[in-house]
């Protein structure tokens, strides 16, 4: 996937496509170009140019170059729809069939008024920085009229705020099963159930008013209304939308080989796209003999040592899951009968010397010694701290965010002891990365500020994005090239920043509301970062080109 300026020699361009996306002998050797234009005539250095192949759920997505030419490699036979987006306006779809043997050619000329601007924001919610955690300063939803609103109402909210219902977009059969677990936790917590009738009208309103076919966001509502130049230029994208729009891809995570490894939040496997094929695959743990539970999952895989892949098993055992991405077998490792409490949450991450594993459970830190199989828990001296995003410093400190509390942590488990040091505001510290020198680095979600966290000191320094409300997820700092990676979550951008010079680039993603959230850097290609989108359940990457 790729493409390049006319500027460009014919050598050069076949270099380029040779080099995007797939780039070994077994990838594909499809191949789209063309010309993007004004209504007037004018060529469009700096446009966007999207090619869906609706039969494989792909989306790419290339800028275009010198003379407004792009091309994109590496394409799978099938048929597209291509679009011109730039400067305000959009072309309309030009269909192209593309065949292994002969490359395609659609020029576009943009004669359209680009659709309305989705305002950043929460998913579903332009225009709301904020995710579930700021839920108590909003006013409840205004839910459609129909059977099953009084129900909700009066009981779906003694656990949560609606708004999480009003945000998602799901099949009956999932909306089935997430009262049906609903109702499980409302039986532990004491407080009203909803009887079996009650559960049947608000699964089928649910199901109604928030269906995977309930309109979306306009795609192209957050994709620059301006013509791009240098660096942000720089760089093709690619989008899948996974074939069960329920699955909701929570994590990513990338092994030795470029290959892509998803924990699917209402799928009782562990997924695996090959970016060789844009194929998606399903893996499913062994059971041992229990009947996993309404909602059980994989946890957020965390890549290890070697081939290993590292997670929770939420719902299904009290044991975490080590995962073999060469031979594709599971190991299981119980958790003993006397070792109470939560043992798995948002984030797990192995320690770079390889000796542990580590995870957030809800108040305490919990970690695996991977030769021992021992378990140990740290309880976090915050009362609900909401304990999140982590990481592992230079010094073999465990840092962790207390999302709820506004409060970045420190562990040393040498003494058990934890630091804990307080965020200017409300500023909802999500997740963080160790960059080359071993400190850390923060994503702070409201107030959408990337933060530099010093490992010895806890001191914070503050840098800002160019795009407001961006919604600052995750940072993830690649050693090989000395930068810092950030997904803004609310605005559909992944960023990069170069410390040294304190500069920014950003890279739109192809379709509004893709809920990209967790990224990881690519092992075996330095030029491509990986997303997952948990409501959406797409995910993807970037990937810079001519660098």
């Amino acid at each position: 996937m790729f493409r390049t300026g006319l500027l460009c020699s014919t050598a050069l361009i076949a270099s380029l496509a040779m080099n995007v996306g797939a780039a070994r002998a077994d990838g594909f050797a499809g191949r789209i170009e063309g010309v993007v234009k004004s209504a007037s005539g004018q060529a469009l250095p700096g446009a966007y140019v999207k090619l869906t192949n609706v039969q494989r759920r792909l989306t790419f997505m290339a800028v275009t170059q010198a003379q407004g030419h792009y091309a994109l490699g590496n394409l799978p036979p099938g048929n597209y729809n291509v679009q011109g987006v730039g400067n305000g306006f959009e072309s309309k779809y030009t269909p192209v069939s593309l065949t292994e043997a002969k490359p395609a050619t659609a020029d576009l000329s943009l004669t359209d008024k680009q659709g309305p601007v989705v305002a950043n924001g929460w998913i579903r919610t332009p225009g709301r920085v904020a995710g579930n955690e700021l839920d108590s300063e909003l006013a409840p939803p205004k839910l459609p009229e129909g059977p099953g609103k009084a129900i909700i109402e009066a009981k779906c909210n003694q656990c949560h705020y609606l708004h999480r219902l009003t945000q998602e977009r799901w099949s009956h059969a999932n909306w089935e099963q997430k009262i049906t677990w609903m109702r499980e936790r409302i039986k532990e917590r004491g407080v009203i159930d909803l009887t079996d009738q009650e559960q049947k009208t608000v699964v089928d309103y649910l199901a109604k008013n928030y269906s995977v076919d309930a309109p979306r966001a306009a795609p192209n509502g957050r994709l620059s209304r301006t013509l791009l130049s240098g660096e942000a230029a720089k760089y093709i994208a690619v989008d899948f939308a996974g074939p069960n729009p329920d699955a909701a891809f929570h994590d990513v995570t990338i092994d030795a080989r470029g290959v892509a490894w998803l924990n699917e939040l209402n799928v009782y496997a562990l997924a695996k796209f090959d970016p060789r094929t844009f194929t998606l695959s399903e893996i499913k743990p062994p059971v041992l003999g229990v009947t996993p539970g309404t909602l059980a999952h994989m946890g957020p895989p965390a890549r290890g040592a070697g081939d290993s892949l590292w997670m929770a098993d939420i719902g299904g055992t009290r044991r975490w899951l080590e995962f073999d991405t060469k031979t594709q077998k599971f190991n299981s490792v119980l958790v003993p009968a006397d070792f109470k409490g939560p043992i798995s949450g948002n984030f797990m991450r192995a320690d770079p010397n390889g000796k542990m594993v580590w995870t957030t459970a809800g108040d305490r830190i919990v970690g695996l010694n991977i030769e021992t199989k021992q378990f140990t828990a740290y309880p976090i001296p915050t009362k609900n701290p909401g304990a999140y995003g982590m990481d592992v410093a230079g010094d073999g400190r465990v840092w962790f965010a207390e999302r709820e509390a506004n409060k970045i942590g420190r562990l040393d488990p040498k003494t058990g002891k934890i630091d804990e040091f307080p965020t200017p505001g409300k500023d909802i510290p999500r997740r963080m990365g160790t960059d080359w020198d071993g400190n850390l680095w923060a994503g702070f979600h409201e107030t959408g500020k990337l933060v530099k966290i010093d490992q010895k000191t806890g001191k914070m320094t503050f840098f800002e994005p160019p795009t407001k409300g961006s919604g600052a997820y995750i940072p993830r700092p690649d050693p090989r090239t000395k930068m810092i990676w950030l997904v803004e979550q609310t605005a559909d951008k992944i960023a990069r920043f170069d410390p040294k010079t304190e500069t920014w680039t950003e890279f739109a993603l192809p379709i509004a509301e893709s809920d990209a959230r967790r990224i990881e850097l690519d092992p075996t290609n330095p030029n491509r970062i990986w997303w997952s989108g948990d409501t959406s359940t797409h995910m993807g990457y970037i990937e810079l080109v001519n660098n």
